[in-house]
């Protein structure tokens, strides 16, 4: 994400604004809130100083799926290996219902037609992946005197990630200064540039030709993944355990790689002139611009791609900000302060894309774009945005204890139609400070603050929504071709609209040894931009909206207590809560529209559905009598409901957390614990590799024609020991086992007990499409973070001019 290059060593602090009411003047992008990032400087550095940086950080696979290790690759019992594309005994197969892993002798992908035990490698998925390490240092230098100030910073990030051959390099450097050019003139400039270099990142798991995520769902547990590390033959082919589907994973790692290289600028200059006391004038403009450059290669021999391809990428993003401002701060009483500010800001955006594409490769090896069998295959994409805006705020103080702050915000976007183009967002925050106003002094209560709030917040869309163009497409003998697009847009657009209101307190007790802030809030948004699905008839396949009423209200709670200090010791407890409760109340005016796709895996939708909280998962469920029993088809597989059903929602009931902190003199010891309490997930690993046969929850009815015991994996595949169960005996989840297959639990239409025996592979296919089964509750709690530091002694490093140093372990 290209928020991660700014260097965390060059940020002194990041405050979170809340929703619309603490970020009304940022914008139609502070709807859902605003986090500031503020950058260390060097103002009041004595002398210069130097401050030096090392993190060594390692990482490892944590959790894999529970593997049966009992079977082996192959359909039905049955497997021997030929040439991997079903020249054998069911070797192009890529599932593991295989034989049984005994040790019996079976040709295999490395024995050259020579029968080899068929056995287990129970890590063999484990055992692809590294140990990962990053290695992060920089150094900042920083000095001041009366006329300026300045702060210098270098990183460089060096990262190895688990998988094999991926890495990716980062160097960054930051100044920021401040140049006083009379006493009223001062300015003020950063300057960041960043490059991120990577020579292959990791693929995505749903791309056979550069992730090898997928192979690992099918993986037949009889491989020994070692062997597959040379993928070159002494012919000069490659090879692999399989070769109807994947190619090996090793060759897929080290020949079939992503590149990336991302150049950065962020900089800004920013005059500020004091007019009179109280009142200055603000000009400043900023940039963040950077291009991005991919490159794709697919090697020859890849499977599906057997000529490989070459694919290049370049991105272009841009954002300037101009922004003048009129600032006046003043005690204008004995009573009475004023703080009020005006101001206007210009900022546009730009978005380039253009990708080529040499789909088959001419020379093997060569990745150029030129060399390709096939014409290149071009896209292009770019688009201009420009918005105009004027805001003002201002905040009356009352005796120090009593706030009213008022902000107004005026947009007039380039995105919407002449009609809409301006749009107005205002916001009224109050706050009254209790111990102040009631001169309460009281070594039990040390602070009591009230505050409320209520704000509306514009927001305009994506560029061209408005006029419905013609698409140009491939020439047909030589003619240029041009096609509707497949959104019907909309000419009378409007921008989106959310108000929130939101009241909280603050108390502090036992002179701020325990401190605690409650808010809760409302927020409702409406007219949102959605495409919704229209009937292909009309021309198009989906119609561009304003629609839709969402709303959450919430809670949010942060509790801090100091247990215990002194002058040696301190422990410091911090917990947090929040509960947000979401509901689409409407998707269009008419009522036509119930529910909106927001995405998908296979059959599983991710909805906004009226009456429903906001990411309902939406899917194929088990079809239920009256008394919610499953009803099973007459060969004993269960029925899939007709009619999708609801499935939970991907959104917690709650999220809470607890943090404690020690320190004793010098040493600081603290752990997070992370909590997430309801909402589901749904996990298309555990559907396929049940489909496969290769997880452990596959075992019970399986020893059936090979002899052996059933063993039965309770609940979570990653949990627990086997669990040995007799011929006919009933498992955890209700279902029979037997040596010869299972009884799915359910009952027939009559009313009558499935007494059908279903052989494993067969049972278990059957209800792989039922995404019910593969729904699991998202609770969690978690060990976050443990980090021990220590400070050394001043008395230590001062000699040697070091004002200060700490090393940790995290």
């Amino acid at each position: 994400n290209a928020i991660s290059d700014i260097n965390s060593e060059d940020i002194e602090s990041i405050s979170v604004l809340k929703g619309p009411n603490a970020a009304a003047l940022y914008g139609s992008r502070s709807a859902a809130g605003v986090i500031l990032i503020k950058t260390k400087t060097g103002k009041n550095q004595k002398g210069l100083g130097v401050t030096v940086n090392s993190n060594t950080s390692f990482s490892n696979l944590l959790v894999l799926p529970s593997y049966q290790n009992s079977f082996g690759q192959g359909s039905n019992g049955r497997f021997s290996y030929v040439d991997g594309k079903g020249g054998g005994v069911n070797d192009g197969v890529d599932e593991s219902w295989g034989p049984k892993l005994d040790g019996s002798l079976i040709p295999q992908f490395y024995s050259k037609g020579e029968p080899v035990p068929f056995i287990a490698h129970p890590n063999n998925v484990r055992d692809f992946f590294n140990t990962g390490y990053t290695f992060n240092n920089g150094i900042a230098l920083a000095g001041s005197d009366e006329k300026y100030d300045f702060r210098f910073s270098y990183n460089n990030l060096k990262q190895t990630g688990v998988i094999p051959n991926s890495d990716q390099g980062k160097n960054s450097f930051s100044l920021n200064t401040t140049y006083r050019v009379t006493p009223k003139l001062t300015l003020h400039a950063i300057a960041n540039y960043v490059r991120d270099d990577a020579a292959n990142l990791p693929g995505s798991g749903g791309k056979r030709s550069t992730s090898t995520m997928l192979q690992f769902t099918w993986f037949g547990r009889q491989v020994d993944i070692s062997r597959l590390k040379n993928y070159i033959n002494e012919d000069g082919k490659t090879f692999n355990w399989n070769n109807s589907y994947y190619s090996n994973p090793y060759f897929v790692a080290y020949e079939n790689t992503v590149g990336q290289r991302r150049d950065r600028i962020i900089g800004s200059a920013e005059l500020t002139y004091k007019i009179v006391d109280g009142l200055t004038a603000n000009l400043r403009t900023g940039n963040d611009y950077y291009t991005d450059r991919r490159k794709i290669k697919i090697a020859y021999g890849t499977n599906g791609t057997p000529f490989g391809s070459y694919e290049e990428d370049a991105y272009t993003v841009s954002e300037n900000n101009t922004e003048a401002r009129l600032e006046f701060n003043k005690k204008i009483s004995n009573h009475f302060s004023l703080d009020v500010l005006g101001g206007g800001n210009i900022r546009t955006s730009s978005f380039e894309e253009n990708d080529q594409v040499a789909p088959k490769l001419a020379v093997n090896g060569l990745y150029t774009l030129s060399n390709s069998r096939d014409p290149l295959i071009s896209s292009n994409y770019f688009s201009k945005r420009k918005i105009y805006s004027l805001f003002g705020s201002a905040q009356i103080g009352y005796r120090d204890y009593a706030y009213l702050n008022l902000t107004t915000r005026n947009d007039w976007s380039s995105t919407l139609p002449a009609l809409n183009l301006s749009y107005f967002y205002p916001s009224v925050n109050g706050s009254l400070i209790l111990t102040q106003a009631f001169d309460i002094k009281s070594n039990t209560l040390s602070l009591a603050k009230l505050r409320g709030g209520w704000s509306k917040v514009g927001k305009d869309g994506d560029p061209y929504l408005l006029i419905n163009t013609y698409n140009f497409t491939a020439p047909f003998n030589g003619n240029p071709q041009q096609s509707a697009s497949s959104t019907n847009l909309k000419p009378d657009l409007k921008p989106e609209t959310t108000t929130s209101s939101e009241a909280g307190v603050e108390v502090g007790l036992f002179n701020n040894t325990v401190r605690l802030d409650v808010s809760v809030y409302n927020t409702n948004s409406i007219d949102q931009i959605l495409r919704m699905d229209v009937s292909p008839s009309t021309g198009y396949s989906k119609k561009l909206i304003n629609g839709g009423k969402i709303n959450n209200k919430g809670l949010e709670a942060q509790l801090g207590v100091t247990l215990f200090k002194n002058k040696q010791f301190s422990w410091d407890v911090d917990l947090n809560y929040a509960k947000n409760h979401s509901e689409v109340v409407e998707l269009d005016k008419e009522g036509n529209l119930q529910s909106y796709v927001l995405g998908s895996d296979r059959t599983v939708q991710v909805l906004a559905a009226v009456g429903q909280p906001y990411g309902t998962l939406f899917g194929n469920a088990y079809s239920r009598n009256e008394a919610g029993q499953i009803l099973v088809n007459s060969n004993g597989t269960p029925i899939i409901n007709p009619s999708k059903q609801y499935l939970g929602k991907f959104t917690p009931d709650w999220l809470g957390g607890i943090n404690n902190s020690f320190n004793y003199k010098g040493v600081n010891f603290s752990f997070l614990v992370d909590v997430r309490a309801g909402g589901s997930v749904y996990s298309n690993t555990n559907r396929t590799g049940t489909y496969t046969g290769v997880l452990a929850s596959t075992l019970p009815g399986r020893d059936a024609a090979h002899g052996g015991l059933s063993y039965y994996y309770p609940g979570n595949q990653t949990s627990g020991k086997a669990v040995q169960l007799t011929n006919g005996a009933t498992a955890p989840n209700g279902e029979k086992v037997y040596d010869d297959g299972n009884i799915f639990p359910g009952v027939t239409a009559d009313g009558k007990a499935n007494a059908t025996v279903l052989p494993a592979q067969q049972y278990y296919k059957g209800f792989t499409n039922v995404d019910e089964q593969f729904i699991y509750d998202a609770s969690y709690v978690k060990l976050r973070e443990v980090k021990l530091g220590y400070t050394l002694p001043s008395k230590w490093i001062k000699n040697i001019g070091f004002q200060g140093a700490t090393v940790s372990i995290v």
